[in-house]
């Protein structure tokens, strides 16, 4: 009680700090450079337990410096503040500089994409230099182009579901053998709502991958079921966090010019399920700002105009992939009213968890998202509800958020989103085996809607 109490007055001391700031220190705030986005930034560590958490995370999302949120931990919160906010906070200091973490990973990045950038196509794309890094959106694109040259019974690549805030591309991939064609249920997978966790959209790469390298032993999968895959959805926010600015989340486009850079939205809560309903931000400067509306961002609505599409009514399934936490969520976000097939969402969930911990001896947490914190316009709890459910009259769907390495008591700080490349493989091969399981379970035990 002690400890819920102590967090909650920090919670309304961030709060009436946070306002005061917004309303009289603007100018202070902006003292920054573009090139060095983090300089003096300092990650903190606020001690809690419970529900304290919640109501930690969910206040600060509304506090001008406070940067961003990080991890909801067993017993703590970590935040990113910029460095005026920080003075202010008595408070174990996780991350001293962020900057100097950004500093070390460009630096790697960038000797690692000189090299990449002199290996021929078939060496770039040989799983062993492919799964050695992260990639840019160019060659991520080139990446699955050539997959489909490589198997054009397999894979179909459609260059373009709708163009980003800045007009680019988003792309999309479908993976299924002959067999069955018209009649197989389907699964839906998009990753890379948010800029900086790169671990999704390489986990998906892994993930087909594997699915084309184990068809010609293992047809069962492609036989029986069809994969609807958004490799990465906020494109431009991703470039952008190549660009610098590595802990970058929203997508880019402008909200309003003003002294805390007022710059994109929050992808994963843009979506029109229970829109701005706990767990978002209407302040433009937050990490979480829902946008001006439901469903208002080009991203949201390119993949939403994908799903909803007349060769898609046979989906039983959709997660969306993120980092870091190593979180297995279901819905609901917004409530704590269960959802109506709780039993066999929960089953699904915990059998990915545990699924992951054979392969790998990684512990995964398998919860309602309420009960990490409340979070509303989120594309899995969209999957799931009432805007689905009325396309699919007749079921809804096993859908979830599944959060990547690492997990939030592991990490870091600021550096649970750089995850060491030497991880990806690992990831991609717990994930590979969860989904598998995730989908045989799926197909044998659809949601179906009595009428």
């Amino acid at each position: 009680m002690k400890n819920a109490s102590i967090a909650l007055f920090l919670c309304l001391a961030l709060n009436v700090l946070g306002l005061q700031l917004s309303q009289q220190q603007q100018p202070l705030l902006q003292v920054q450079d573009e090139s060095r986005p983090y300089d003096g930034h300092k990650v903190l560590r606020v001690k809690a337990h419970g529900k304290a958490r919640h109501q930690i995370a969910n206040t600060l999302a509304n506090v001008a410096g406070v940067v961003s949120v990080l991890a909801v931990g067993s017993n703590h919160v970590d935040i990113h503040v910029d460095s005026f906010f920080a003075s202010f906070l008595p408070s174990h200091v996780v991350v001293d500089n962020v900057q100097h973490v950004v500093d070390a990973e460009m630096e790697r990045l960038e000797a690692a994409q000189h090299s990449f950038s002199k290996m021929s196509d078939d060496e770039k794309y040989a799983p062993e230099n492919w799964f050695s890094d992260y990639h840019r959106y160019d060659d991520i694109v080139a990446w699955y182009k050539q997959l489909a040259e490589k198997h054009p019974d397999l894979v179909t690549f459609i260059p373009s579901i709708g163009k980003s805030a800045l007009n680019k591309d988003i792309i999309a991939i479908k993976v299924s053998s002959n067999v069955n064609k018209d009649t197989k249920s389907q699964f839906w997978y998009h990753t890379g709502d948010h800029a900086r966790e790169w671990v999704g959209p390489s986990t998906v790469q892994y993930f087909v991958h594997s699915v084309l390298q184990d068809h010609a032993t293992n047809p069962a999968l492609l036989d029986n079921a069809e994969l609807i895959i958004v490799p990465l959805m906020n494109v431009d926010g991703y470039e952008y966090s190549w660009a610098g600015n590595r802990l970058w989340r929203k997508n880019r486009r402008v909200v309003k010019r003003d002294f805390f850079g007022s710059v994109g939205v929050d992808l994963n809560r843009n979506w029109p399920a229970h829109w701005g309903e706990g767990g978002s931000s209407n302040q433009p400067f937050s990490d979480v700002y829902m946008g001006p509306a439901a469903g208002s961002e080009p991203e949201v609505k390119a993949l939403i105009n994908f799903f909803m599409n007349d060769n898609h009514t046979r989906l039983i399934g959709a997660i969306d992939l993120h980092a870091f936490s190593q979180l297995v969520l279901r819905p609901y976000g917004w409530t704590e009213d269960p959802a109506p097939d709780e039993k066999l969402l929960k089953k699904a969930g915990d059998d990915i968890r545990d699924t992951i911990k054979k392969v790998s001896g990684k512990k995964y947490v398998s919860e309602r998202e309420i009960d990490l914190y409340a979070a509303s316009g989120t594309a899995s709890d969209w999957f799931y509800d009432d805007d689905v459910q009325e396309w699919l009259p007749d079921r809804r769907l096993y859908a979830y958020t599944i959060e990547l390495r690492p997990s939030a008591d592991e990490a870091n700080g600021a550096q649970g989103f750089i995850l060491p490349p030497a991880q990806i493989i690992p990831t991609g091969q717990e994930i590979y085996e969860a989904l598998k399981g995730y989908m045989a379970f799926a197909l044998k035990n659809p949601l179906l809607v009595k009428k």
